[in-house]
Parts: structure tokens; C-alpha cells; sequence
């Protein structure tokens, strides 16, 4: 009964265990669309620009940021008024793939602007942000900011 027990753990560690090949094409073309949508988000809160936000996040999407507020995609794009982005850096992103539907993208992150007047400056974030496709398309349903630990 042991053998069967530590036989089914090394079946279940090996099938679980992040693999040390390199990734697969698809999937280092599935991260570099995401990347793309992730950096494309970033340029639309400079701009402004609700709309993107709408065919962009899902209906259901929740934001918690690292200055401690959340939003729905309703709060968010409302609040694109109040907030002026002037600078942003994405670090190298990584991605995990939940299933064929579901991706988070990870990176670090520094912004620096305005929000309702008062200046901004967040550095070394660890960001992350969920995508669902839908309809062929994908969606952000979940975004993510977590702040460094303090030194």
C-alpha cells in the first residue's frame, strides 16, 4: 500500500512540477500577445481612453492596487479621469497558464503620476493581471498589484 501511495506522489510530482524545457512556440507566442494587450492597457490609462477599457476587461473585472483601493471595470474606467499616468515600466513578463482559457501574466512594475492632484510613485510592484478568453478573444478579468516587502 506504501509503494502504491509514494508511486501515486511521484506520478502527481512529476505531472505538477514546472518543467525545466523551454517553453513551447505557442506559448512564447501566447505570452508575447498577452505582454502586448498587458503594455497596450498601460498606453490606453495614459490616454485616457475608456473605451479601451470596455472591449478590454471583462464585465465582471476586479482590480486591487497596491495603494490599497479596488475597482470594478465600471470604478476603473471612471477613475481614469482623476489619475494621470506620465510614466510606466514593465519588467520582463512571465505567464501562467491555468488551462486552455486562462492565463496570468506576471512582471514588475513602476508608474509614476497624479491621481486627484497628488503625485504618485510607485516602484519594484509586482503586478499581476488574469486573462480569460472569450469568444476567440482575451480578456482581462483580474488585475493584481502587491508591493515589495519593506527593507
Amino acid at each position: 500500500m506504501r509503494i502504491f501511495f509514494l508511486s501515486l506522489s511521484l506520478c502527481a510530482l512529476a505531472v505538477c512540477a514546472p518543467s525545466s524545457r523551454a517553453q513551447a512556440p505557442e506559448n512564447k507566442e501566447l505570452l508575447a500577445k498577452l505582454t502586448k494587450l498587458e503594455k497596450d492597457s498601460w498606453v490606453a490609462t495614459q490616454k485616457r481612453d475608456g473605451e479601451f477599457f470596455r472591449t478590454y476587461m471583462a464585465p465582471e473585472f476586479l482590480g486591487f492596487f497596491a495603494d490599497g483601493t479596488s475597482a470594478d471595470r465600471a470604478a476603473f474606467i471612471r477613475n481614469l479621469d482623476d489619475f494621470e499616468l506620465t510614466e510606466f515600466q514593465m519588467g520582463k513578463a512571465t505567464m501562467l497558464q491555468i488551462n486552455a482559457d486562462a492565463v496570468m501574466i506576471l512582471y514588475r512594475l513602476n508608474y509614476q503620476g497624479k491621481h486627484k492632484g497628488k503625485v504618485i510613485k510607485m516602484e519594484n510592484i509586482e503586478s499581476s493581471s488574469l486573462y480569460t478568453r472569450r469568444d476567440g478573444k482575451w480578456l482581462e478579468i483580474f488585475y493584481q498589484e502587491t508591493l515589495p516587502p519593506k527593507s
